[in-house]
């Protein structure tokens, strides 16, 4: 007795990937998959010099008290994680059961402020490993598929998978950051936890990688009509030109009008055709997400995947009114609009 094995659908050599879509299907999986922060929920927000209540600030990390640091902007976030916990927290349980304590009191935030710090926790020291993924997803599509990259200022490429480079530059957060994680730890005494810290925008530059789809059409940015492709930009407090978190932007908005609004740019800017990645503990997951992005995209092409065109969770049954034709859960639906409007047919 022979027994049918369920095979992924291969990729059509004619398939055409939507970046735009691409992109929040790679942060849905990222999201299901990444190991910093699966259990934790957020309990308190900082802006600026306001203590935090939940930690006295002799516990932070040298670096939140430094000079150079106390004159810009900064913001703290404090989570509190649950090693038992079996469910990963979503952005929909993202926030404490209590509330999220702030310098005016404990309050209920939006759906747009809970994800910014979602995705900054998510997106923390992750910038080279999403570059991975999806340079690693471009290579795995067949060489005759396309690339179509939308923007939100209605620009529009499409390009072979082959033609895709990769940027690295340094850039200076505006704003300094610092994740705090604690855990309670019961079995210690009552009041005992363990804590970590995560900080980034605190030294002078900081290195930023993302990709530039599309055949380089001139040495002049403004000329140029490659599109940006960066997966972490929330990491800096950042979205993209369409409120995602992600942005997928012509080059030249990119830098004067999305990435200038929470970071300066330094000189160095390399571009190379890979990102060859040495670590292990970036190869790895990288493979794996690689997988699961892959079979997303397969399942897309023969349509057996419905998916929300904002966050990319798969198994939605609300479409747009107006095209009838994307997906979107409906706490997405206003959030996704803003991109989603300037390309419904």
């Amino acid at each position: 007795m022979s027994s049918a094995t369920s095979q992924t659908p291969h990729i059509p050599d004619d398939f055409i990937v939507d970046v735009h879509d691409l992109a929040a299907i790679i942060l849905d999986a990222h999201a299901r998959t990444e190991p910093l922060f699966p259990h934790a929920q957020l309990v308190e927000i900082n802006h600026g010099d306001a203590p935090l209540t939940t930690f006295p600030e002799q516990f932070f990390h040298s670096s939140w008290h430094e000079s150079a640091v106390l004159a810009r902007k900064r913001v703290a976030y404090v989570l509190q994680t649950d090693s038992a916990a079996q469910e990963r927290v979503t952005v929909d349980s993202f926030a404490g059961p209590e509330g999220v304590k702030t310098a005016a009191g404990p309050r209920e935030l939006n759906r747009r402020g809970l994800e910014d710090v979602y995705w900054r926790c998510k997106d923390y020291n992750n910038g080279y490993l999403l570059a991975y993924v999806a340079q690693r997803v471009f290579d795995s599509l067949p060489s005759t598929a396309k690339l179509r990259a939308r923007t939100s200022t209605k620009h529009e490429v499409l390009c072979k998978p082959s033609e895709v480079a990769v940027a690295e530059i340094d850039i200076r957060p505006k704003e300094a950051c610092l994740i705090l994680v604690k855990e309670p730890r019961p079995d210690l005494g009552p009041s005992k936890v363990d804590m970590a810290q995560h900080l980034s925008g605190f030294s002078d530059s900081v290195p930023w990688v993302f990709l530039l789809l599309g055949e380089a059409t001139s040495t002049d940015m403004e000329a140029d009509s490659r599109v940006v492709f960066d997966l972490v930009l929330p990491q800096i407090g950042g979205r993209g030109g369409g409120s995602e978190p992600f942005a997928l932007e012509r080059a030249i908005v990119y830098h004067e009008k999305v990435l200038a609004k929470v970071a300066d740019e330094f000189e160095r800017y390399d571009l190379s055709g890979k990102i060859r990645i040495a670590e292990e503990d970036i190869r790895r997951p990288g493979k794996a997400l690689v997988a699961l992005v892959l079979d997303r995209i397969a399942r897309i092409a023969v349509g057996q995947d419905h998916f929300c065109r904002y966050c990319g969770k798969d198994g939605v049954e609300t479409r747009c009114s107006k095209c009838k034709k994307a997906f979107f859960c409906s706490s997405c639906q206003a959030l996704g609009w803003k991109y989603h409007k300037v390309w419904c047919e």
